[in-house]
């Protein structure tokens, strides 16, 4: 007898659809990936798009209960082997997306796993993507412009290492989200995968930064609503940029607890999520109280130096005129693009 999870992957090979958003994830973030996943099928309209979950390195027993989880979800699950990404860790499965999912999306959207979905997602799928094109948000280092703290130090020392020219470097993406057509995605990240395995040494952001030199010319700018950081929760833009993916990118994650700057209900989705689908409850992962204290600590700081740094000064002018300055091209007006 055919089972659910089989028959919602043989569904997505006789449908017309052309896009899907997707999640790598490894075992260790699979309940925050479905988490995220389920808030994507929410605010994604159905005809327009599927979600699919593809799991790297999982044991038997997360296989069967993730695969029933999505099967209710309408989302589609597939299990996948390090083999299948040339034994590289599951964070580096985006740069083979366009070899690993099934042959009928021609685009994809690629979400990070520690993220959260608070708003609709069409107008995103919509926009219209050259080939050999996709889109990409600015990485917050981007917003360091010149100034002359420590921070701003590092980021440039970073950016110069590799090879970046300034004008590069107020480019960079962060690799979180990505919205690519297909074949050009696969160009880049056999290009992506070859220069990080011939890399004489280990750099700080591994596939991002690879990604960046192979991908910058083929990159296009999308706003922040799209790849939210949550700090900038703390420097008042959020009003402004109004995000709808947001991006969890360091320790704490919100599946860990409540801290600044987030509230209760965001950590709460995962409870909820626990409690419909008791199958998968055992793969949330809790943090022990003496690491919780020392982290809400620490976010109180945070808070506290990201308002006083970012939020009264040129970084947070840089962001607003990088969201401005996309609302007034041509294709964000008109949601065309001149080439």
């Amino acid at each position: 007898m055919q089972s659910r999870a089989q028959a919602c992957i043989e569904e997505i090979y006789r449908s017309e659809k052309k896009i899907c958003i997707c999640y790598t994830p490894d075992q260790s973030y699979l309940f925050p990936s479905f988490v995220s996943a389920l808030q994507a099928r929410r605010f994604t309209s159905r005809s327009l798009a599927d979600i699919v979950i593809l799991a790297f390195g999982i044991d038997p027993c997360a296989e069967a209960a993730f695969s029933e989880a999505c099967a209710r979800a309408d989302i589609v699950f597939l299990s996948r082997s390090e083999a299948d990404i040339g034994g590289a860790p599951a964070m580096l499965a985006r740069l083979f997306l366009a070899d690993l999912l099934p042959k009928n999306y021609d685009y994809f959207l690629y979400v990070d796993g520690d993220t959260q979905i608070h708003g609709p997602l069409d107008d995103l799928l919509h926009m219209p993507i050259p080939p050999g094109m996709f889109y990409g948000a600015p990485d917050p280092m981007t917003f360091v412009g010149d100034d002359t703290d420590r921070l701003s130090r590092t980021i440039t020392s970073h950016f110069t290492s590799l090879g970046l020219s300034s004008s590069e470097a107020t480019r960079y993406f962060n690799s979180g989200v990505i919205y690519a057509e297909r074949k050009g995605w696969a160009r880049i990240g056999i290009e992506a995968w070859k220069m990080f395995s011939n890399q004489s040494k280990e750099s700080r952001f591994p596939d991002q930064d690879v990604l960046n030199l192979v991908g910058l010319p083929h990159c296009l700018s999308m706003s922040l609503a799209w790849n939210f950081p949550v700090y900038m929760n703390n420097i008042r833009v959020a009003s402004i940029i109004q995000p709808r993916i947001i991006h969890y990118m360091s320790r704490p994650k919100p599946w860990e607890g409540t801290f600044p700057p987030w509230n209760a209900e965001v950590s709460a989705a995962y409870g909820e999520v626990a409690s419909v689908y008791p199958e998968i409850a055992r793969y949330w992962r809790s943090m022990k109280r003496t690491t919780w204290i020392r982290y809400h600590l620490q976010q109180q700081y945070k808070r506290v130096h990201a308002m006083i740094t970012w939020g009264f000064g040129a970084k947070r002018r840089r962001i607003l005129a990088y969201e401005q300055d996309l609302k007034q091209t041509k294709f964000y007006r008109r949601h065309t693009i001149e080439i």
